[in-house]
């Protein structure tokens, strides 16, 4: 998914300020001009851009019916007003005319920057981030499993495989073999582009591609934080999810994949070992400035009567509990054995109820490519 973006500068030495951010790197195609509020509606007229960020030195009524009228004809856009008015009055009125954000003036590189950033979570895909408490969670089945149930809902997903040292996402989905790693893409990180991203991914199905890593742990050092972090971005503009299956030693590869998720969930199953770990994760993550809004602590193998209880877990992690997933180790491990999704392999079980359940809480409203209402009623999930 490219981003188009356009700015439309009050003074010729604004936009002489301006720079353009490398699509091939960023996944956005930045464009500016002078105008003003009367060159709004032409502007998202002919440029159709999903972001404009209007300079507006003064602000009056008529530019704000002046908005309104461009945003009637076209009502995708997402208007970024620059502006020097901070009134609580001005900004209630821009809001009622369609803007979706008010920054201060003066329009500088910073500020363009900040906005696309602040756009990233709602027109970029979303980054779930899996990661265990400890080795042996089941984070992997977690995070491949709950990757195909959100493309058997139409969305495009990518899996990218950050356990560099012995990551093993790409058996879980199948026989191919990685041909391509994400440790090849890191020695090309300075060609990289969504085209070569693309060409590195197995290609699970038409939906659900995955960036498998090197089957040479001492490949590992040749990546840099640099380099996944183009790659994470890179995946976000092409994907509606991006899935980090991530390793529970938190080095400087993990923290930055980490600190580019919207979402950390923290996985352990219900014994002591995991939830010692958990809890030392959980205080890891306030020191780097995760808010409690970002993490979710992810119970694998539930069972009820557990001798260590959901609420056990919250008071030692200070967090609550996400999500269970029932115990169903008959199906999960021929699933994991075999290389087929449990979904596919095992439609009507518990854990499969659970995924579905999932993704449809991620993906709200989405259904099954080619799947009618009353298939959908008598789905699993139902």
């Amino acid at each position: 998914m490219t981003i188009k973006v356009t700015a439309i500068c009050s003074s010729e030495a604004t936009l002489a300020a301006l720079d353009a951010p490398d699509p091939a790197r960023t996944g956005m195609v930045f464009t500016a001009q002078t105008g003003s509020v009367h060159t709004l509606a032409s502007v998202l007229l002919r440029d159709h851009p999903d972001v404009a960020l209007l300079e507006l030195p003064e602000a009056d009524e008529q530019a704000m019916e002046l908005i309104e009228v461009a945003l009637i004809k076209e009502p995708g856009a997402h208007i970024v007003l620059v502006s020097p008015d901070r009134s609580v009055e001005f900004m209630k009125r821009a809001m009622r005319a369609g803007v979706r954000e008010v920054v201060p003036a003066p329009l500088t590189p910073k500020i363009v920057r900040q906005s696309i950033a602040n756009l990233h979570r709602e027109l970029l895909g979303k980054v779930l981030a899996m990661v265990p408490a400890k080795g042996g969670a089941g984070a992997t089945f977690l995070a491949t499993n709950l990757a195909y149930a959100l493309s058997r809902q139409g969305k495009r997903v990518a899996v990218l495989d950050l356990n560099l040292y012995f990551g093993d996402a790409a058996i879980f989905l199948g026989d191919k073999k990685v041909v391509s790693s994400l440790v090849d893409l890191a020695r090309q990180s300075q060609r990289l582009d969504s085209s070569l991203l693309n060409s590195s991914m197995i290609k699970v199905s038409e939906s659900l591609h995955l960036l498998g890593a090197s089957e040479s742990p001492e490949d590992a050092s040749e990546v840099s934080t640099a380099a996944v972090e183009r790659i994470i971005e890179l995946a976000r503009c092409s994907y509606d999810f991006v899935l980090l299956d991530v390793s529970a030693t938190l080095d400087q590869i993990a923290i930055k994949a980490l600190d580019m998720a919207d979402t950390i969930y923290l996985t352990l199953q219900l014994n002591l070992p995991f939830v010692r770990a958990a809890k030392d994760m959980a205080a890891v993550f306030r020191q780097l400035g995760y808010s409690s809004e970002k993490l979710s602590v992810i119970v694998n193998r539930y069972e009820k009567g557990d001798t260590i209880s959901l609420g056990d877990v919250e008071t030692a992690t200070l967090l609550k509990i996400g999500r269970t997933i029932p115990n169903s180790h008959i199906a999960a491990s021929a699933s994991v054995n075999q290389g087929i999704p449990i979904l596919q392999m095992a439609p009507r079980d518990p854990v499969t109820r659970a995924l579905l359940a999932w993704a449809q809480e991620l993906a709200p409203g989405a259904v099954e490519p080619n799947k009618g209402w009353w298939q959908q009623l008598m789905s699993p999930s139902s």
